[in-house]
């Protein structure tokens, strides 16, 4: 009989939010390793109208068998409470009961899960907290039809990740956690405190009952042992990694006009003002016609088109902007582009997704990113790969350069560099977490 494993992933197609893609891989590797996967998620009409991120297109690579149970969900549902379920006290001193219920949290959840409650469920201090409840109710139904043996929770919302706890408590089947990005260090300046004391210590009632935290490089990995050192054996590095649908063939050597590429949906985190400067300082530099081209979402959310439509300039300075790139049609975004262009915010914390897939082109890529960060350290040692600071000045001398590689650019040397990144394809990457995963209820299984 197959394992079953519980998926809890808010973010999940058709939504397009940028842990949708880890997500999906994660479901393919564990079906592909011969497990049984039922994944709990949120509704279509909350990405629809609440939020409109989404690409119909995903829904096409969730793998066959998978069942998909959709919790409802809506931020309207945080103002929808009657006070008088809130108690007298609670409802009449709403601030100084926040004061002690910070302080009290970590005395109640014990006590609370102990009594087998889910009330203690919202001392986080998150968004998303009433998906909680309805998520481990769910997942009770779930394991009630068909056992399940295993539950794995990827953030955010890192409210998914109490609701596995909740529930590994309540079915008696251990769980793990997929952060992706760090819930209470801050992902750009590596404080360790970005987050209320009832949060920190939800946080780590978590990571002491979980099995493994996957973290998506060494840098957060370490920031974590760190900050919970009791757990420091528990953090476990699963790499982001590309999807090998994704990637055109080897390049070849441009001639004329030159196309950069930017992929990805843009925000206000991105040095996407420092790079626009070095393209209009650089571009009669380049060949004649030679265009930066966006591709991508405008921000994540409904509304955020408008606002960072701003940011972009008009196309009399060789700019193009394509609209969102939907899945199916990223490999062939990347066949037209002669240079690939990654903006990276932050530091050694932020590694981004795009940077391995950008790797896995065989093209020459420009990593914009300060010097320390993830995604500068990954291609260090990469070949095509040229990295710079986020000022103009640098970003234009590694267009340059990136430039004239790609005039010079030996198809074998393309076809070599994919090759070599075939050890950051996602199936690849995400067999850690399986096997992980795999070992531990081995392990039970034996006792």
């Amino acid at each position: 009989m197959k394992p079953h494993l519980l998926y809890i992933a808010f973010w999940y197609p058709p939504s397009r939010a940028s842990g949708v893609y880890r997500a999906l891989a994660t479901t393919r590797a564990f079906v592909d390793a011969g497990w049984q996967v039922t994944v709990l998620t949120t509704t279509e009409e909350f990405l629809f109208d609440e939020v409109g991120s989404i690409d119909q297109s995903l829904l096409d690579l969730v793998p066959a068998g998978v069942e998909v149970v959709r919790v409802p969900f809506a931020f309207g549902s945080l103002l929808d409470v009657d006070v008088r379920s809130l108690g007298r006290f609670r409802a009449n001193f709403p601030t100084l009961w926040r004061k002690i219920h910070e302080k009290a949290a970590p005395l109640w959840s014990i006590t609370s899960f102990l009594r087998g409650e889910i009330e203690t469920a919202h001392q986080i201090t998150e968004r998303y907290t009433p998906w909680i409840d309805p998520a481990v109710q769910a997942g009770r139904r779930v394991h009630s039809r068909t056992r399940v043996d295993y539950v794995l929770a990827t953030g955010n919302p890192y409210s998914s990740f109490e609701a596995a706890r909740l529930l590994s408590g309540l079915i008696g089947a251990p769980y793990s956690v997929d952060y992706r990005d760090p819930w209470t260090i801050d992902v750009f300046t590596g404080r360790v405190d970005n987050a209320d004391r009832a949060t920190t210590e939800a946080e780590r009632e978590i990571v002491t009952a979980a099995d493994f935290c996957f973290q998506v490089n060494a840098a957060i990995a370490e920031a974590y042992g760190r900050k919970f050192p009791e757990s420091a054996n528990k953090q476990v590095v699963v790499l982001n990694g590309y999807d090998a649908d994704s990637i055109p063939p080897p390049a070849v050597r441009a001639e004329g006009a030159l196309r950069f590429g930017i992929l990805g949906t843009l925000n206000d985190n991105w040095p996407i003002d420092s790079i626009f400067k070095a393209w209009t300082d650089i571009r009669s530099q380049l060949p004649s016609g030679s265009t930066l081209v966006l591709g991508g979402n405008l921000g994540y959310f409904q509304g955020s088109r408008e606002l960072l439509e701003a940011y972009l300039p008009d196309e009399s300075v060789g700019f193009h902007y394509v609209g969102p790139v939907p899945k199916a049609e990223v490999a062939a975004f990347y066949v037209g582009t002669d240079v690939v262009v990654v903006p990276i915010p932050g530091g050694p914390m932020v590694t981004s997704g795009k940077i391995f897939e950008a790797m896995a082109t065989g093209r020459p890529l420009v990593c914009v990113q300060q010097r320390a960060g993830g995604g500068r350290s990954l291609i260090e040692d990469w070949p095509l790969a040229f990295g710079c600071d986020p000022d103009p000045e640098s970003i234009a001398a590694a267009i340059l350069e990136a430039a004239r590689s790609s005039q010079h650019l030996d198809p074998e040397v393309s076809r070599a560099v994919q090759i070599r990144a075939l050890d950051y394809e996602r199936t690849r990457t995400i067999a850690v977490m399986v096997d992980s995963v795999a070992s531990r209820v081995a392990t039970a299984t034996r006792t």
